[in-house]
């Protein structure tokens, strides 16, 4: 995520190089680059809008939380976030040891969990009943969900992108 705000705003930065009030002004160092943002700042404020809060929520704020009765699960959008007992998981397998965890419930769903302090997490599952073990076969499973997430953060940059370049940005204010 953190490689693709610092992609839009490099490319911000080196397509002010272009803009022809910029060039008028004759003047070619980073702080007129910033000069230039503050007399002109649609742009800059559009591209902030949409990287920065994505950037925000899915590195600082998505995530699993674990309560007394049950765990609240993030599937991706906060409207999207939903509840479930712990009486609801069948099972778990540990997928890497000091992060990742797939929980199985009765429905054939599988969700990932990923914590920095999985030996937390596993020790929530134990006090509940739940059986856990260690897993191998659910590393294909999880390869495809991350090779998901990548295709959606790849087809954002190039939908942004696209729409920088082609001076919607500046068309819509």
């Amino acid at each position: 995520m953190l490689a693709v705000v610092v992609f839009f705003y490099h490319d911000l930065y080196l397509g002010t190089f272009q803009e022809e009030k910029f060039l008028a002004d004759g003047a070619f160092k980073f702080m007129d680059v910033i000069r230039f943002h503050l007399k002109y700042p649609t742009e800059f404020f559009w591209l902030t809008g949409l990287t920065i809060p994505p950037f925000v929520y899915y590195c600082f704020i998505r995530g699993v939380r674990f309560f007394e009765k049950g765990y609240l699960f993030n599937n991706g959008l906060p409207f999207l976030n939903t509840w479930h007992a712990y009486e609801e998981v069948k099972q778990y397998k540990i997928l890497a040891p000091k992060s990742t965890l797939a929980l199985f419930n009765g429905k054939g769903d599988i969700q990932l969990v990923v914590d920095g302090n999985i030996e937390r997490v596993l020790a929530i599952l134990d006090q509940h009943g739940v059986q856990g073990d260690l897993a191998q076969d659910a590393y294909v499973r999880l390869l495809t969900n991350v090779r998901k997430f990548i295709y959606v953060v790849i087809g954002f940059t190039l939908v942004i992108y696209s729409a920088l370049k082609m001076g919607w940005f500046r068309f819509i204010s």
